[in-house]
């Protein structure tokens, strides 16, 4: 299994994770990864058809699945181990807190880790809508497997 690249720009990482993602969620949902840094990570989602309610508003499964991918990425980028890719972080705890909402444009969470334990990382997600309004707080811990 291919490893887990530590020497790449933020945006060279972020092509080589589109590339080693492909059947995924992510592709199937549509995400677009923009940058990926030990500082954060950041995935964008274009709103379309398949991803909203009935009323054609984003859905709130699409928010936490995008805040999920970013935050999964920054949790992996800011472990100081080389880990394959079947070793990522897997989350144990999401909360969301959704403050607004959309019909059509470009979704952006932006992924922050607030605390880069061991075994436990806390990633703090801010998705946001075309020029920069707030639409989603997302909170999220995940488990660092450990080394064999």
């Amino acid at each position: 299994m291919e490893k887990w690249p530590t020497d790449l720009s933020p945006e060279a990482l972020a092509q080589w994770v589109g590339r080693h993602f492909g059947g995924t969620l992510m592709e199937h949902l549509g995400m677009q990864v923009i940058e990926v840094s030990r500082e954060r990570a950041v995935v964008e989602l274009p709103v379309r058809p398949g991803l909203t309610t009935p009323s054609g508003h984003v859905h709130a499964g699409s928010m936490v699945s995008l805040a999920d991918t970013a935050a999964t990425f920054a949790a992996m980028a800011t472990s100081e181990r080389v880990s394959t890719l079947d070793e990522m972080p897997v989350a144990v705890s999401i909360s969301s807190q959704i403050v607004a909402n959309v019909k059509e444009g470009t979704l952006r969470a932006e992924s922050t880790v607030a605390h880069p334990g061991r075994t436990l990382v806390t990633v703090t997600t801010r998705i946001t809508a075309d020029g920069g309004k707030l639409l989603a707080l997302v909170n999220s811990s995940h488990f660092i497997r450990p080394s064999d």
